[in-house]
C-alpha cells in the first residue's frame, strides 16, 4: 500500500490499524489455492471467495464516499443492498490471483484517496451503508474493522488471536454503543482474564429512557468480540448483578 501522510491524533492510529490489517489480510488470500477459495467461511451463505471479494468491493465502496467528501459531489457507497450482494456474486468465482489482485487494487485506490483528503475536511460528513451521517475520518476505522474481522472469517490460518487487542476492544465497544443508541438495548462486558469492564460510551441522556435493563456478559477480550458481532456463541457467560455467572450468554442480537 502507499503510505498516508498520517496526522498526529487518533486518526494516524485508525491509518496504522488500516495499513497493517491489509498486508494480514493479503498474506492470508496468498495462503489459499483455489480449492479452499470454494470451502465455507464463518459466514453463513459466504465462501471464502465471497468474503474476499466482498472485502476488495469494501474499499471501492469507501473510496467513494472519501471521494464524496474530497470534491462534494456525492457518491452512494453502494447503489442498493441488491447491488452490492450482485457485484459479490460476481467476484465470487474468480480465482486467487485474481481476487489477490482485486484486494491491492482496491486497497491502493483507497489509501491514494485518503493521500488526497485535505487535512481540514477530514470531519466533513457523508453518509454510510445504513445512512446514518459520518465524519469521512470514521471510513478509515471502518476499513480496519472490516479488514481484521473477515480475515478471521476466512477460517483458514488467521485467527481472532491475530486481531491486535485495542481493535478487539474497540470492536466490542462499537457494538455495545450501537445496541443502545440504535435498539435502546443496553449491554456491559467484563474481560475475565483482566476484569476490565467495557462500558457504554454514550451519556445517560443519549440512551433513552426507556432502554432494556442493562444486560452483563464475561469472556475472553477475542471471545466477547466473535460473540458481540454474530460470530461465535461459545465462551461468553451471562453474568448476575453480583457479577455471579448465570450460564451462558444469549446469542447476540445483530449489529450492522
Amino acid at each position: 500500500m502507499n503510505a498516508v501522510r498520517k496526522p498526529a491524533d487518533s486518526l494516524a492510529l485508525d491509518l496504522d490499524y488500516a495499513e497493517a490489517g491489509q498486508v494480514h489480510f493479503d498474506r492470508t488470500i496468498s495462503e489459499l489455492g483455489d480449492d479452499r477459495l470454494r470451502g465455507p467461511s464463518l459466514l453463513p451463505g459466504w465462501t471464502r471467495a465471497h468474503v474476499i471479494a466482498h472485502v476488495g468491493f469494501n474499499a471501492r465502496a469507501l473510496t467513494r464516499l472519501v471521494d464524496w467528501a474530497r470534491t462534494d459531489i456525492e457518491h452512494a457507497m453502494y447503489e442498493s443492498a441488491d447491488a452490492r450482494n450482485r457485484e459479490i456474486d460476481c467476484g465470487a468465482p474468480m480465482s486467487t490471483t485474481e481476487l489477490l489482485r482485486l484486494s491491492h487494487g482496491e486497497a491502493n485506490a483507497l489509501t491514494l484517496a485518503w493521500r488526497a483528503v485535505p487535512d481540514d475536511r477530514w470531519a466533513d460528513e457523508v453518509s454510510n451503508a445504513q445512512g446514518a451521517r459520518i465524519p469521512v475520518r470514521d471510513t478509515v476505522w471502518m476499513r480496519a474493522r472490516e479488514l481484521w474481522l473477515h480475515a478471521v472469517d476466512l477460517d483458514h490460518v488467521a485467527s481472532e488471536s491475530d486481531v491486535p487487542a485495542a481493535v478487539q476492544r474497540r470492536i466490542v465497544q462499537n457494538v455495545l454503543d450501537t445496541w443502545a443508541t440504535r435498539d435502546s438495548h443496553r449491554v456491559h462486558a467484563v474481560v475475565s482474564v483482566t476484569g476490565e469492564r467495557l462500558e457504554l460510551v454514550p451519556s445517560p441522556a443519549v440512551v433513552p429512557a426507556t432502554a432494556d435493563p442493562r444486560a452483563t456478559v464475561s469472556g475472553s477480550l477475542p471471545n466477547l468480540m466473535l460473540w458481540a458481532t454474530g460470530r461465535r456463541h461459545a465462551g461468553v457467560s451471562a453474568l448476575d448483578v453480583s457479577g455471579r455467572e448465570i450460564g451462558e450468554a444469549p446469542t447476540a442480537r445483530r449489529w450492522l
